[in-house]
């Protein structure tokens, strides 16, 4: 792939707050830590825009090259290369799951009666066609959608607002207990959303210089978390503690609580716009990640020869990784942040910064004597 700085500011930000907002907006941050969600996705964003800080330092050390070249050039050329083939699967597993929770909402909520694999196949084509355009027409897409997702936003807290149906004395009391909050935040909150923009790792030498993307990174990532502090407020005041710790998708039922004078009453298009629209990004960017990690370490001139076998790969990992909605939630939160995420996404990352820096160091102080 060409290592063009193809993306603006707006573009790569509009990207980045898309793809953290993913499935987040329906499912919400932190749920198990009940009243208490509000103060996680605060301690999580503060966290995040840390590891994001530490994914940017590790981007400078060598601006030129992806994820896969700083493996090789961090590990050796074999080390390397084996690691860019599990990071290929990774970034293929994780578009898979969230493929996989479209299915699961839309069989849910809105098409009942409709084959679930019928749903992911044709979002997945609808993906295969994004990521065939590549990252800068990416870019512009999410730079036209970012104001639209907003004013949606906006526009959902209003009614909810105006329904009157929170109640704000839901929310005592306050940080009661400080285990649930801590045990939310690590690994689950942590790696996701935030730890998983390590997304772009794979091709982040086509979007901005280091320090651009940095200034970018941590902006989405504020922007990303005060939305998700706003969403849980709403949705422990409106449903309560309890039933939002319970509930499959806390956000969806709490929208489905709008009700003004019985006549604006369903939210379904908005909270759906909103997304599919975000859940789209996300899965399109871990899919271009894939096959932006096969073009770089098969010295590919063009990623699109790989979109198509890795959107069918996508899609046979999201048909057959779960047998029920329970059982995917249950993998994803409890055994692939452990599994996965945290070791993939925050450690090695951590492990190849402080190999090149110790490289570094000893490619300018060379040892004295030659024995």
């Amino acid at each position: 792939m060409t290592n063009v700085k193809s993306l603006s500011s707006w573009q790569l930000y509009g990207l980045m707050l898309l793809f953290q907002l993913g499935t987040s907006v329906v499912f919400g941050i932190a749920s198990s830590a009940k009243q208490d969600a509000w103060i996680t996705a605060g301690i999580s964003v503060f966290l995040g825009t840390g590891l994001l800080w530490m994914y940017s330092k590790l981007y400078e050390t060598r601006a030129n090259v992806n994820w896969s070249g700083l493996l090789t050039f961090a590990f050796g050329r074999y080390i390397g290369a084996i690691s860019s083939v599990g990071y290929v699967f990774i970034f293929i597993y994780s578009a898979a799951r969230n493929l996989r929770d479209i299915g699961e909402l839309t069989n849910n909520f809105l098409l009942p009666t409709t084959p679930m694999w019928i749903i992911m196949v044709i979002f997945q084509i609808l993906v295969t066609y994004v990521c065939y355009a590549g990252v800068q027409r990416m870019g512009k897409l999410a730079e036209l959608n970012v104001p639209i997702i907003i004013f949606l936003f906006l526009l959902q807290i209003i009614l909810l607002v105006a329904s009157q149906t929170m109640r704000l004395s839901l929310l005592t009391p306050v940080a009661a207990e400080w285990r649930p909050i801590i045990t939310a935040v690590f690994p689950a909150s942590l790696t996701v959303p935030y730890a998983e923009v390590f997304a772009f790792a794979a091709f982040w030498s086509a979007t901005m210089p280091p320090k651009g993307f940095r200034k970018v990174a941590i902006l989405s990532a504020a922007t990303a978390g005060m939305m998700f502090m706003v969403l849980d407020i709403l949705a422990v005041s409106t449903l309560g503690p309890e039933v939002f710790s319970r509930s499959f998708f806390p956000l969806m039922t709490t929208f489905h609580m709008v009700n003004i004078a019985d006549f604006i009453q369903n939210l379904d298009p908005f909270i759906v716009t909103n997304y599919m629209t975000s859940v789209l990004f996300k899965i399109s960017i871990f899919t271009y990640a894939a096959c932006s990690m096969i073009s770089d370490q098969w010295k590919m001139n063009r990623h699109q020869a790989a979109v198509i076998p890795v959107s069918v790969i996508v899609c046979l990992f999201a048909l057959y990784m779960a047998d029920n909605l329970s059982s995917h939630l249950f993998t994803g939160h409890q055994w692939a942040v452990w599994v996965i995420f945290l070791p993939f996404f925050v450690f090695v990352p951590m492990l190849t910064l402080l190999a090149i820096k110790l490289k570094s160091m000893l490619q300018f102080n060379p040892s004295k004597g030659d024995g």
